[in-house]
């Protein structure tokens, strides 16, 4: 796999300008041979490994070390809940005794691995003990979504007279950051079982207790109800949590990737594994500073916040968490919510996630930008499934152009009607930027023609040829710091998709210097005449046009709540005298078919038709944005409308 991604690049730099070039290798280093190889090409290589990075979440640091990013591994003689505190868990202890509220101090003592230190509940005056119930609830939240099969508790070595006579173990997920739990009732556990909890046991005289969940069960957090039966004096000293396999969720965030100055980026590859049962979903995005988020300060003298540091200055991202860290907590804002923003005017944000199976495809966020950063998620539904990446890989050149504005008109046409369009690009060129001579245009449908081409509003020679993705315009010259703001005119006949709104995206390139990365376009005032400032084409709904859909609720969060589980996708079939065939299909931002909701004939009428948020495979959907198409094939065409589903948990 090493040498495969890096013949893509050697075969297509080979006997060509390369100079500007550069590769950005994050994870396992590239060997001596490739190294040279790439340097007999002209190609700089920039190495980030994986432990430059500290922000990470369940990633097995050893792993980091042997240069692979791997999620954590348990072993079943590991206790999750020794560790807990180390991922930003903690426990707490709930009781009726009368002192009232949560104790978190006291509820540690049971994961210290000190089996000298327990928690007690007194003995209680028998006269006394009758006029209520009694009741103490201890909380375990573990910092994170694991696989547990077995939970073992003991009192004090010696007071084997402190058993728990009754109780229940129950577990659930952590519902909007607050730390009210409620129980899972379960119809499968293991003997004995109550209604309640996974575990219930209503006469117990054992004092060590090992209890095997079957099935293991997935949770954030774990929860023991202890009911006295009796006035004697009971209590806990140990409480252990086992599980084994891979964690269901992990997260790393490389350090930020510096360029000497601002680069086009081109394509992102990748070398790992992805089981049959987990997802490695990798996602990018670029910045103009060093610091993608902004951690914040109070300062109590002026009740306001600031920027911790300056919003971090020179510091690398690793460094700045690691200094906010060790800031007082009285310093932080209260609402943890509000520590840390990600800074939205010098960074884009992460990417759509690109398909694991499709390494060497174009970096979707806009440059050109000096900064670089990717993210990696593993998620997975068993614990024997996992994933490992061992290297991430960008491609990256001096910008052609320092900056790059386009516009399309006219932005409105008839779907399927073969419109001329003119395509406006300025440029600021300044000296050490590369320059160009070429533009690539994307178009939704076969480009009819290409009619003429005006640089500064002076008609040129040109020629032109088809891509597969629409076509490219070779200018008669290179366009350089000289040219800087002179505004490029193409003129082209193409149709339109047959959606409501259609991108024509764009790039520049040198035809000297074909392998460098070609520089994005982006929508702005190319010409102050022209009033568009977009490079997408609308194509309204004619009045033939047969439905009005409506997505409620949008977003919606499919999570398994009761609450927004599933979209409503309802429409009108208007004026028809009989029935007609209609399709519901849910498509990704790359036209990928995730699911067909419906098919069948409807007479005229209202529907409703629903989507849970899962694909083909009956799998649910990773969060984002998708696109939902309705079409009714009529007598004379088949009419289509679109509609934007967004799905969260």
């Amino acid at each position: 796999m090493r040498w495969s991604l890096l013949f893509c690049i050697i075969a297509g730099l080979l006997a060509r300008d390369a100079s500007g070039v550069t590769l950005i290798r994050i994870g396992q280093a590239l060997t001596a041979a490739e190294r040279d190889s790439l340097d007999n090409l002209g190609i700089e290589v920039l190495h980030v490994p994986w432990a430059a990075s500290h922000v990470l979440d369940q990633i097995d640091a050893d792993s980091l070390q042997a240069d692979m990013l791997v999620p954590k591994f348990l072993g079943d003689d590991e206790d999750l809940a020794a560790t807990l505190l180390e991922r930003g868990g903690r426990v707490w202890v709930d009781h009726n005794i009368g002192v009232g509220g949560e104790n978190t101090l006291v509820g540690q003592v049971l994961i210290d691995q000190d089996s000298t230190t327990a928690y007690i509940w007194q003995e209680i005056e028998p006269s006394r003990f009758g006029l209520r119930g009694w009741w103490g609830k201890i909380t375990f939240d573990l910092g994170g979504r694991f696989l547990i099969k077995e939970v073992r508790f003991r009192p004090l070595p010696g007071r084997s007279d402190h058993y728990l006579d009754t109780f229940s173990l129950g577990v659930s997920d952590l519902v909007f950051n607050t730390y009210r739990i409620p129980w899972f009732y379960r119809e499968r556990c293991g003997p004995p079982c109550g209604e309640q909890g996974v575990f219930s046991i209503k006469e117990n005289s054992d004092h060590d207790m090992s209890i095997v969940l079957d099935p293991p069960v997935t949770t954030e957090a774990i929860q023991i109800l202890v009911v006295r039966t009796s006035p004697r004096e009971i209590g806990l000293a140990d409480f252990e949590v086992y599980g084994g396999g891979y964690v269901t969720q992990a997260a790393y965030e490389s350090e930020v990737v510096e360029m000497p100055d601002i680069a086009s980026w081109g394509e992102i590859r990748w070398s790992g594994r992805q089981d049959p049962r987990a997802r490695v979903q990798i996602r990018s995005r670029l910045g103009t500073d060093r610091h993608p988020e902004i951690y914040w300060e109070f300062r109590p003298d002026l009740l306001d916040r600031v920027a911790f540091l300056g919003g971090g200055g020179d510091l690398s991202v690793t460094e700045y968490k690691a200094q906010y860290d060790k800031l007082a907590g009285h310093l932080k804002p209260q609402d943890e919510d509000d520590h840390v923003s990600v800074d939205i005017e010098n960074w884009s944000h992460w990417s759509r996630i690109y398909a694991f199976d499709q390494p060497g495809v174009e970096i979707v966020s806009p440059g050109p930008r000096q900064y670089f950063q990717v993210r990696v998620d593993f998620s997975s539904s068993t614990a024997e499934d996992g994933g490992r990446i061992d290297f991430i890989e960008a491609m990256a050149s001096r910008p052609m152009a320092r900056e790059l504005v386009a516009e399309i008109f006219p932005v409105t046409t008839r779907v399927g009607e073969v419109t001329p369009f003119t395509y406006y690009v300025k440029p600021t060129i300044r000296a050490g930027d590369g320059g160009f001579d070429g533009i690539e245009i994307s178009t939704p449908f076969r480009v009819v023609s290409v009619d003429s081409l005006r640089i500064d509003a002076v008609e040129e020679p040109f020629t032109w040829d088809r891509t597969e993705e629409g076509f490219e315009v070779y200018l008669p010259r290179r366009l350089e710091s000289t040219d800087s703001g002179a505004v490029v005119e193409v003129v082209f006949r193409t149709s339109v998709l047959r959606e409501v709104s259609t991108p024509f995206a764009g790039r520049i390139f040198d035809t000297e210097r074909p392998r460098e990365v070609r520089q994005q376009v982006s929508a702005g005032d190319a010409l102050a005449e022209v009033d568009s400032d977009q490079l997408t084409v609308q194509a309204p709904l004619s009045a033939s046009l047969l439905f009005s859909p409506l997505f409620e609720p949008n977003p919606f969060t499919p999570n398994g709540d009761g609450v927004n589980d599933v979209v409503r996708i309802s429409y009108k079939l208007l004026r028809l005298t009989t029935a007609v065939p209609v399709t519901i299909a849910i498509h990704d931002l790359s036209g990928r078919l995730v699911k067909r909701v419906y098919s069948g004939d409807d007479p005229l009428g209202e529907y409703g038709r629903t989507w849970d948020g899962r694909d083909g495979a009956d799998r649910l959907v990773p969060p984002g944005l998708y696109l939902c198409r309705i079409e009714a094939d009529l007598e004379s065409n088949r009419e289509t409308a679109l509609g934007v589903l967004s799905v969260a948990y």
